[in-house]
């Protein structure tokens, strides 16, 4: 009986794909957790302060670099065929190229008065351009990797990167004494191989192409209204920090910190699992052998099941870290009331991810756009009113905000499958 429940678990596509791109995300946010504890020894906090800003212009930067096509890929793959690769990633690229002049330009041109508004030097401006190009670039292999399963290759890519960083990171800070730079040349360093790797692996590939003119308009319609999705996000977890620290006090915005990153625990296996789902979905919503509803009948049963394997998973790491973390980590033992409530909200972050496969395929980002900004709108003003009172009201709005746009996903992505699967 044992042995036939292990073939069986074996068998199951989904789950073992989940559970190995589970794995990879770990290793990969954990290395990177994991690499600031330590930088953290090496560095003073002011230092500390410039690194994370120059992570904040990154990641603001990669809104725009691609203009958030990078996925576009799995969807043309699976619409389109494997022909459509040449031309989306030729778009991809030249269009990332292009914005990287024109930052270039904008920097060359007003360089040091934004560096003195930011903060930050003119040169770790223009590395963070860099970066944040060659990320998107390297993305985009990664989703190549993920749409054709090759699960043994998005490990190592994946893993590889974040290893090299750690090393080159520690390296460049400590032995060679750059200080919080250090971290900045390994970073732009790594993403420069892993970028050239990419551009190589499909140049062999012969996906490279000038032939862009008719396919820039569809991938713009799908990835332009992700960008404020994206910003949203940005914008609900970012902005709450200040009004916690204008609230309340700088302990209470380290507790609450803490609490959302151990709640991370349970998006990090959502995401995991939706690397190997998403692709399954595009490939029965994509398929010309399979009826309509049996199209229907399978998407469905596969959403419920993950689902429950999502809600599974929340209790189960819920209940572990509430009862070893105050052992553990005394010091963050308070965070913890606020963990229960913020594993809610990482079980409704999963919840989207079910649905928003669905919306994706049919380029519907609009619509997710629309659901996402007006959730992110609800958040900030109720946080604004209420953050106020209690940490634990911030809490809820997560859940409330979170919920809402999860609820919203699914009821559009289940109109659409009914408009399109009939």
């Amino acid at each position: 009986m044992f042995k036939e429940r292990l073939y069986a678990l074996k068998g199951n596509k989904v789950l073992l794909h989940g559970a190995l791109f589970s794995l990879y995300s770990f290793i990969n946010r954990g290395a990177i957790f994991l690499l600031l504890l330590i930088l953290a020894n090496f560095i003073s906090p002011a230092e500390y302060g410039y690194l994370s800003l120059f992570s904040t212009v990154i990641m603001i930067l990669g809104f725009f670099i691609c203009f958030s096509s990078e996925g576009y890929m799995t969807v043309s793959y699976f619409q389109e065929g494997k022909d459509s690769l040449k031309y989306t990633y030729s778009t991809i690229l030249w269009v990332g190229l292009l914005m990287t002049a024109f930052f270039f330009i904008i920097l060359f041109l007003g360089g040091a008065p934004l560096g003195r508004t930011l903060n930050l030097p003119q040169h770790i401006l223009y590395i963070a351009v860099c970066v944040s190009l060659f990320t998107a670039l390297a993305n985009v292999n990664l989703d190549y990797f993920r749409l054709k399963e090759n699960i043994t290759l998005y490990g190592v890519f994946s893993c590889g990167n974040a290893l090299l960083n750690f090393v080159g990171s520690i390296l460049l800070v400590k032995t060679f004494m750059f200080g919080w730079e250090g971290r900045v040349y390994a970073q732009v360093c790594c993403a420069a191989i892993f970028a050239s790797f990419s551009v190589i692996f499909f140049a062999r590939k012969k996906c490279l192409t000038l032939d862009i003119k008719k396919w820039i308009k569809p991938i713009f319609r799908w990835s332009l209204p992700l960008i404020p999705m994206h910003a949203t996000n940005f914008m609900r977890q970012g902005l709450d920090r200040y009004i916690i620290n204008y609230s309340h006090t700088i302990v209470d915005v380290g507790l609450f910190s803490f609490a959302l990153n151990i709640s991370n625990v349970i998006t990090m296996i959502g995401f995991g699992f939706n690397q190997s789902f998403s692709v399954d979905i595009y490939k029965i919503l994509g398929s010309k052998e399979i009826s309509l509803s049996q199209k229907k009948d399978r998407i469905i049963r596969m959403s419920f099941r993950l689902l429950f394997l999502f809600l599974l998973t929340t209790i189960i790491v819920a209940i572990a870290c509430y009862m070893t973390i105050p052992f553990l980590l005394p010091k963050y033992a308070d965070a913890m009331d606020y963990f229960l409530l913020l594993s809610i909200y990482a079980f409704f972050v999963c919840y989207y991810l079910v649905f928003t496969n669905i919306l994706f395929f049919y380029k519907k980002t609009k619509i997710i756009m629309y659901i996402s900004v007006g959730s992110s709108l609800l958040h900030l003003i109720l946080s604004l009113w209420l953050t106020k009172y209690s940490l634990f009201l911030t809490c809820i709005i997560y859940c409330v905000s979170q919920g809402l746009f999860a609820i919203g996903v699914h009821y559009f992505a289940n109109k659409e499958l009914k408009l399109q699967l009939v």
